[in-house]
């Protein structure tokens, strides 16, 4: 029978996916006790699985909504992230296209995003999306390009951000 005391945990985090793993690293700076419970055998078993890899700039969720603020504030992490952690981060920037007579979904989205603080956003003509994405559909009329987007393993994020952690 085991006689030594029962450890008292301050946090629980559920789950040792991308968002587990990089709160349990942003929490082990404290004087905690933390534990992360995980149903699968190991990190990135759930929904980080499954994760495009795609480290959205901000410009889509609605202003003044949590996922707005956590979504443009954590676009700006990752370069820092990719070089204290060493995972393989690219800021590519990203393209929303439009078809004929939809730019003004672009210009919508657009000043969404900087009201969620992103920055560099642009509407462009398709001359200037060809130059970026040579291999885009005759329809493409215009696009929203965002600098700040990006692309990341997330195997290799959640691993070394729970090493970092642990």
């Amino acid at each position: 029978m085991d006689t030594e005391p029962l450890q008292s945990i301050d946090v629980a985090i559920v789950g040792a996916g991308v968002a587990g793993a990089t709160t349990a690293r942003a929490l082990a700076r404290w004087r905690l006790n933390v534990v992360v419970l995980e149903a699968g055998n190991d990190v990135a078993c759930g929904a980080t699985r499954a994760n495009s890899g795609i480290v959205h700039a901000g410009y889509d969720p609605l202003p003044g909504t949590l996922k707005a603020r956590f979504n443009a504030a954590g676009s700006k992490l990752f370069p820092q992230w990719a070089d204290e952690l060493g995972f393989s981060y690219v800021r590519n920037g990203s393209l929303v296209l439009a078809e004929r007579n939809r730019g003004g979904v672009l210009s919508q989205l657009k000043e969404r995003g900087e009201k969620n603080g992103v920055k560099g956003l642009e509407v462009i003509d398709r001359a200037r999306a060809l130059a970026l994405e040579p291999h885009l559909g005759d329809g493409v009329a215009a696009a929203l390009y965002a600098p700040t987007g990006g692309i990341v393993c997330p195997f290799q994020l959640t691993i070394a951000a729970m090493g970092n952690a642990m």
